[in-house]
């Protein structure tokens, strides 16, 4: 029985491979026409998807798509195509990790520049994305990766990294207008654990993302170094978004997946009733840099394990790799 066990393992692993292999001809290559996006974010409007990521030394550039697959140019309001850029805002540099929100008839931008976490608004998704006022949200503090949950109360949160002998993930509310961070609310979240998946390489937890299904909420977070090959999805879960969130006992739940490396630093959007994850990857499996854009199918499965109205995240196999239109 056990010769059968380990015999029916291997032709799993092989069809798996085979698989992987099928979505992209060489698993875990970037092809000549594929988007090349690092922290990517998806949003959708009015029939639109439009998809933001860090690329450009002067900004964040924008593409938009009908149907995920295929791609547009640069589409941005702003110079160079981009939907935002450095004159119309604060930072000159290092524009890292944007996501975009639809709030009341603007959309909201927050980013990352120069190490700090910032907030800046527009009338339409392709931007421009300007501040009125141009500062980061704290000036006096470093921090990147905010990204914000707006609760079904109205209430507004902010997830985002803060240094502290490394890189570790923090919550707060937001006032209304989403400009200010109530700091006296703040909550200290996940710090990398030694000896587990999360701590492969350096002391990092970043790129948080919270979502609220059948009344919990959903903390999904990257951890270890982004060049390390390691990098990776963990999942935790609270019952208020300022938490305690608990660590999900099948973690990571997205790793090397279809055979690609470095996979994570994710966002997940809905599209009616479905989900969807979209995050990046290595180039290759020797090269980290340009980092591939990738999009997978998403679902709540009941984990009967961790209670009566427990879920976990599942992430599907059946890739989608986003391709520019020539």
């Amino acid at each position: 029985m056990r010769i059968i066990r380990t015999l029916m393992v291997m032709v799993i692993c092989l069809m798996a491979m085979t698989h992987a292999t099928a979505q992209t001809g060489d698993t875990g290559v970037a092809l000549p026409d594929q988007l090349m996006l690092a922290d990517p974010f998806i949003i959708k409007h009015d029939g639109w998807y439009y998809i933001y990521g860090t690329s450009d030394s002067d900004g964040i550039a924008v593409y938009r798509s009908r149907d995920l697959k295929n791609w547009s140019g640069r589409c941005g309001n702003a110079k160079k195509s981009l939907a935002l850029h450095k004159d119309d805002v604060w930072g000159e540099r290092l524009f890292w990790a944007p996501e975009v929100y639809k709030f009341g008839d603007k959309f909201i931008m927050t980013y990352s520049s120069q190490v700090h976490i910032c907030y800046a608004e527009s009338d339409s998704p392709c931007g421009p994305f300007v501040q009125k006022e141009q500062r980061p949200y704290l000036p006096n503090e470093g921090g990147i990766d905010g990204s914000i949950f707006t609760d079904d109360d109205g209430k507004a949160y902010i997830f985002w990294v803060r240094f502290e002998e490394g890189n570790i993930i923090w919550v707060a509310e937001l006032t209304p207008d989403l400009k200010e961070i109530k700091m006296e609310t703040a909550r200290r979240l996940i710090e990398p654990l030694e000896g587990t998946w999360e701590k492969k390489m350096y002391t990092i937890a970043e790129g948080p993302i919270t979502i609220k299904h059948k009344g919990k909420y959903y903390l999904t977070y990257s951890c270890n170094d982004y060049r390390s090959q390691e990098y990776a999805v963990g999942l935790a879960v609270a019952d208020h978004p300022l938490g305690p969130y608990k660590r999900h006992d099948k973690n990571p739940l997205l790793h090397r997946h279809c055979g690609y490396a470095g996979t994570g630093h994710h966002a997940i959007f809905r599209d009616g009733r479905k989900y969807y994850m979209v995050y990046h990857a290595h180039k290759d499996h020797t090269t980290a840099e340009p980092r591939q854009t990738l999009i997978a199918p998403i679902k709540f499965r009941r984990d009967k394990d961790n209670g009566k109205n427990a879920y976990r995240i599942e992430v599907s196999e059946k890739i989608i790799i986003p391709r520019i239109e020539k």
